[in-house]
């Protein structure tokens, strides 16, 4: 049974189908045949959720979180006498920079803070010519906002721009298909929108790029874990192998609830949750049209302790999140997972009831 409703933006809550993997798998070598075949399936699944040109491009598994994976990815950037251009409104696009820098890969923020994205100020960093790579949050859940990611690899195409995406919080959900989209590497992990078990580290690229890549990190390698991958079906380092079965698992019920209807429950389940806060006086932090179908942020009411409101939700076995912006004045609501519409309304039942008493 389910102890709490995680209403946090991942890792989200699991079926018991994704649960009861990690214990029908069972004790298994690592580097037994079988293991090897549950991983090739498993990258097989990903890239045919996340690209129509699937012999063009690899999916390669890390035991990590996902930003694991991000780092993998900018930790093995070809970057030499241009820089990356980082596109910035959120924390995580923040975390990007923090990595890159890390490496003492050269990188310029365009920060538009935790704003929509200005496209005529994208369009003339990437026509300046200083860039060879555009990094860039598809879902910033910093406020919940969506970003064009079309729009802006489009541009960075036209300039021979290599385009990196961390779709963490989008991909499974929404509709991706790398190759037409012009996304090169995209970060996403085992938990959130594929809603299996936390702790798989997903990178899809194209087989050409990762070939070109260099090895600023043993462990997050991109070319050798994807080159001995290929010749083996392992990972270099030791797998977790019991998240693995609970992720083969999720991507099997995502293939049979099918990545529209996922977004669509999604979007049902976060406007039951706009409609409501609304009426209770909560603002949201982003506007309807520029806000996901995933997470909302809302600023706090005069007077209102977030921690209080938290402490009497978990209480009754409902999990929300704080807030990342600066003035610290904001919390984020998720609609993610295996939830459903009985949840929900029992969860927006609490917090009429909380803002009653508070009131």
């Amino acid at each position: 049974m389910r102890r709490q409703v995680l209403l946090n933006p991942g890792p989200a809550c699991t079926s018991a189908k994704v649960k009861e993997a990690v214990i029908e798998f069972g004790d298994v070598c690592p580097r037994e045949e079988e293991t090897g075949i549950l991983m090739r399936a498993i990258s097989d699944k990903v890239k045919g959720h996340l690209t129509s040109v699937p012999k063009d491009y690899e999916a390669v598994l890390f035991t990590s979180s996902g930003t694991g994976a991000l780092e993998a990815i900018l930790s093995s950037l070809p970057v030499k006498e241009q820089k990356v251009l980082n596109i910035v409104n959120g924390e995580y696009g923040k975390r990007i920079h923090e990595i890159l820098d890390t490496y003492k890969i050269p990188v310029v923020d365009i920060d538009f803070e935790n704003g929509e994205i200005d496209l005529a100020v994208v369009k003339e960093y990437i026509n300046s010519g200083f860039y060879s790579h555009v990094t860039v949050v598809h879902c910033e859940t910093t406020t919940g906002i969506l970003n064009d990611v079309k729009t802006i690899a489009k541009m960075a195409k036209e300039k021979n721009l290599t385009v990196v995406v961390d779709a963490m919080s989008s991909a499974f959900a929404y509709p991706i298909d790398m190759a037409n989209d012009g996304i090169d590497f995209l970060a996403c992990s085992s938990n959130k929108l594929a809603q299996g078990l936390p702790g798989i580290g997903i990178v899809v690229a194209r087989k050409d790029l990762i070939q070109n890549c260099n090895a600023r990190s043993y462990y997050f390698s991109l070319k050798d874990q994807v080159n001995y991958f290929s010749k083996t079906n392992q990972m270099r380092f030791t797998p977790a192998v019991q998240m693995l079965a609970s992720l083969d698992t999720a991507l099997d019920e995502l293939g049979e609830e099918g990545i529209e209807n996922r977004l669509k429950r999604y979007s049902q389940l976060n406007q039951l949750i706009r409609i409501k806060m609304k009426s209770l006086g909560f603002k949201p932090v982003v506007k309807l049209k520029s806000n996901s179908a995933v997470i909302t942020a809302y600023y706090e009411p005069t007077g209102f302790d977030f921690n209080k409101f938290h402490n009497y939700l978990k209480e009754r076995g409902f999990i929300v999140y704080p807030g990342k912006m600066a003035d610290g004045k904001s919390f984020r609501i998720a609609n993610i997972g295996n939830l459903k519409i009985v949840e929900i309304n029992d969860f927006l039942l609490h917090v009429s009831e909380y803002m009653k008493n508070a009131n």
